[in-house]
């Protein structure tokens, strides 16, 4: 089964790009004196509050540079607009091309009620604490509409961000921020990719016709992106959510529409995974494997209560794939899998000591569950009306009782387990 590109070198494509298009900690020396509303113009450093009270179009580098503490940029419907061609040379130790720029790291700043577009990088923070960004509408940025990078309690509420190149939202080596009530479309990479950030929430975002979801990654810096939440997204027409060489996080209560895959384990650590809906996961998109829910080389995690149907792929998938990892000591409990063309739950034989308890299987283009490693415990679950068989098991499975299987394709109903 063929799916996605491996997550590391995605990785590192992705950091390559930021290095080449934003001059991470660098930036401008802030001007002197007040910033009027009516007189901002195009690379000015404001260093008070500033209500803009008209356009400000067709900027040839940056457009509003941040440059003191405590202040608001509010845009007040207006838009800061690049002219769309890329700055020839840009100084060593500046940043270049960027809409609203606070590379200098100035706290508790608040940008508000309005739209940027047209720049590398739509709005950048850098090395800050306290900011927010609120009711901003970003498009037709080339690498990224927002980057947060190094930098906590930012609260990132109520934007949009459409046809914003790779990314919506890049976040590196950060921790303690809140992104809520968003939405992404269009990205062609992830529409959010989180390196080396811990401590975050994610809740409530809407992602719609990206190449990628989320993204949880390791960065250069930090070994994971650790103890997070993500919670209570939308994501529809492509995209994933992805914690690859990770610990501790929580993806709950999501719902994943027409994803390529749906939620990807790659080498992550203690995982909750759970009361998440993946519909039609790889229907449409030919390259991906159409996997519900993949632990590749996962430990310690916990899948239960999700719903997981119509994908082309199997509903629930415990393997090593592209890690170098086996899948140890995962728990699968209380779901509901279902797939179109394969199992509804496989475990293959790198798995080891899985636990599959009480969920249900049915309907399923072969086996109900299917599984391929000794050791593995199978109790409780339920597994009707499928291609094949109900339950198919091999040699050394751990029959846990309470198993039921009936009206499936082989009559058998089971193998190596008993079925009632």
């Amino acid at each position: 089964m063929k799916r996605l590109e491996p997550t590391r070198p995605r990785r590192l494509v992705a950091l390559g790009v930021l290095c080449a298009a934003f001059a991470v900690g660098a930036f401008l020396v802030p001007g002197s004196g007040q910033a009027r509303a009516n007189d901002v113009s195009c690379g000015e450093t404001i260093t008070t509050s500033t209500t803009l009270d008209s356009d400000l179009v067709n900027c040839p580098n940056n457009g509003v540079v941040i440059g003191a503490d405590n202040i608001t940029l509010d845009l007040n419907g207006h838009t800061v607009s690049g002219d769309g061609v890329p700055v020839e040379s840009c100084p060593e130790g500046a940043s270049c091309d960027v809409g609203i720029d606070n590379s200098g790291g100035h706290t508790s700043v608040t940008i508000k009620d309005g739209a940027v577009r047209g720049f590398n990088v739509g709005v950048a923070i850098l090395s800050a604490s306290g900011n927010r960004i609120e009711r901003l509408a970003s498009a037709n940025n080339t690498f990224f509409g927002l980057i947060v990078d190094d930098s906590s309690e930012t609260r990132i509420d109520h934007n949009s961000s459409v046809d914003d190149g790779i990314s919506g939202l890049l976040m590196i080596d950060s921790n303690d921020n809140r992104i809520d009530h968003n939405s992404v479309a269009g990205t062609t990479g992830y529409a959010l990719p989180i390196f080396g950030s811990s401590h975050n929430r994610f809740e409530q975002n809407v992602l719609e016709g990206d190449q990628h979801g989320f993204l949880l990654e390791s960065s250069d810096q930090n070994e994971g992106s650790n103890d997070n939440e993500i919670r209570g997204n939308r994501i529809s027409n492509g995209g994933s959510i992805e914690i690859a060489h990770s610990s501790d996080n929580r993806v709950e209560e999501n719902t994943l529409r027409d994803p390529g895959d749906g939620i990807l384990l790659e080498g992550a650590l203690r995982t909750r995974v759970s009361d998440n809906s993946v519909t039609d996961a790889g229907v449409g998109f030919p390259d991906t494997g159409g996997f519900g829910i993949l632990l590749d080389g996962a430990d310690d995690s916990l899948l239960q209560r999700n719903a997981v149907t119509g994908g082309k792929g199997p509903a629930i998938l415990v393997t090593s794939f592209e890690s170098q990892d086996t899948s140890d000591r995962n728990v699968v409990s209380h779901n509901v899998a279902s797939s179109r063309f394969s199992d509804g739950i496989l475990v293959n034989a790198n798995a080891t000591a899985t636990l599959l308890e009480r969920n249900r299987a049915n309907k399923n283009g072969h086996d109900g569950i299917e599984v391929d490693a000794a050791g593995t415990t199978v109790a409780h679950n339920t597994a009707n009306i499928n291609h094949d068989l109900g339950i198919e098991a091999v040699p050394g499975v751990i029959d846990g009782g309470g198993n039921r299987a009936s009206g499936n394709g082989n009559p058998l109903e089971c193998a190596n387990v008993t079925c009632s």
